[in-house]
């Protein structure tokens, strides 16, 4: 009977502490939520200020054409944000933008916005570091355990990190991390803070036998160039944007007064359209030298444009980061290769050169097809589309323009 009772009173108290454990996570949880609401609404920069610019255009010919790919993909995504820029083999441009910055109060996207543009900030990591190169600063062969202490350190050098062949797992596929990327919107991640979560993690492959993109690399390669200038990498990066005269290119060091698009997601959590704005300081910081660039669709073109026609690093460099390896990639099934930095994609039949880029809330695709010497970036707010196709659509009528038709006749 005595055992009877205490049994009792031992399941009720259990269930006691069961109960108020889980009214306690109920009450972090919606007091979290509350918190990320409150950044949300804080972090809004997408309707300040007097907006006029739509569309950007010293090319008239088929502006409509390009419009309504923009449009047509914008009202079969709801309303997504998308900014684009077209730069022709006669350098006039074409910029658009459709769709939303601020999806629930409906303020029209505009070329005034900026945009995080995810892995394309990896291709102005290794343009970064080339130059470095050039300056002997730095060389492709160092080992990495020249400048940062790794277990793995001295198996892997400078260049495998830029074509992805180190073998080194992603920082960003860590589990602890990412209960910390968006459990913390508040963060404001340091570089070791991130190397940190890749110390002890064993390699996936011997380095060198073959490639495997890894967030991880450009990471690493931030911390280099920050420790072998003594800068920071917002400010290697502002050098560089200041040199082509880009105006709206940063990592970090903006204005407060800057219109920033809402970044958005429906792959997550599968909860239908998610304002991720609450999140920033952690995304933009976290993602660092491989992902955490905000910039605009025209600031890109110009960079990728400069880039491959010879007006950033001289040749024997360009030929250098143009060196690609193998590269199948499940996430990428139209790559045929990846050098330093560079993704080689091939779509509509055209041998193109760029990269593709997505962080939680935004993605798109800069590429310059080197033969017909024309590039085109597309910027959106949403964590995922269909970056080929619409890229793909709007080739076509690049393509189709009368002096590019002229062109491949002769």
């Amino acid at each position: 009977m005595y055992n009877h009772i205490t049994m009792n009173l031992f399941f009720r108290k259990v269930l006691q502490v069961v109960l108020i454990g889980f009214v306690l996570i109920v009450l972090l949880l919606v007091g979290w939520l509350g918190y990320v609401s409150y950044l949300t609404i804080q972090n809004d920069r997408a309707c300040g200020g007097q907006i006029i610019m739509i569309k950007e255009s010293n090319y008239t010919q088929n502006d409509e054409e390009l419009q309504r790919v923009l449009d047509n993909y914008s009202a079969k995504k709801a309303g997504v944000g998308l900014q684009a820029t077209v730069i022709f083999p006669d350098g006039t441009t074409w910029s658009g933008v459709s769709g939303y910055a601020n999806y629930k109060k409906k303020c029209p996207l505009t070329l005034d916005h900026h945009l995080y543009i995810g892995s394309i900030t990896k291709l102005f990591t290794a343009t970064l570091l080339m130059e470095q190169v050039e300056n002997g600063t730095i060389a492709l062969d160092d080992p990495l355990s020249k400048w940062i202490e790794l277990p793995y350190a001295k198996k892997i050098t400078v260049g495998m990190l830029l074509n992805h062949t180190s073998g080194i797992p992603s920082y960003t596929e860590d589990l602890w991390f990412l209960i910390r990327y968006f459990g913390l919107p508040r963060k404001r991640w340091q570089p070791d803070e991130l190397v940190a979560v890749i110390c002890n993690k064993e390699l996936k492959f011997e380095p060198g036998s073959r490639h495997e993109y890894s967030n991880s690399n450009y990471l690493l390669l931030g911390v280099i160039l920050e420790k072998a200038t003594g800068k920071s990498y917002g400010t290697l990066l502002q050098e560089l944007a200041n040199k082509l005269g880009l105006e709206n290119t940063y990592h970090l060091n903006y204005s407060k007064n800057i219109l920033i698009a809402n970044g958005y997601d429906e792959t997550l959590l599968h909860l239908g359209r998610r304002n991720l704005a609450g999140f920033r300081r952690s995304l933009e910081t976290g993602a660092f030298s491989a992902g955490g660039i905000l910039s605009t669709s025209k600031n890109v073109a110009i960079f990728v444009h400069s880039l491959f026609t010879g007006r950033i690093v001289d040749g024997s460099t360009l030929a250098q980061m143009k060196t690609f390896v193998d590269a199948p990639d499940k996430d990428v099934p139209l790559q045929r290769g990846y050098g330093l930095g560079i993704r080689n994609l091939v779509i509509g039949g055209e041998n193109l050169i760029g990269h593709t880029g997505t962080i939680p809330g935004y993605s798109g695709i800069a590429m310059h097809n080197e033969d017909k010497h024309y590039t085109i970036v597309i910027l959106s707010n949403l964590s995922v589309i269909e970056q080929i196709q619409i890229f793909d659509e709007v080739q076509n009528i690049v393509i189709d323009r009368p002096q590019m038709r002229k062109q491949q006749i002769l």
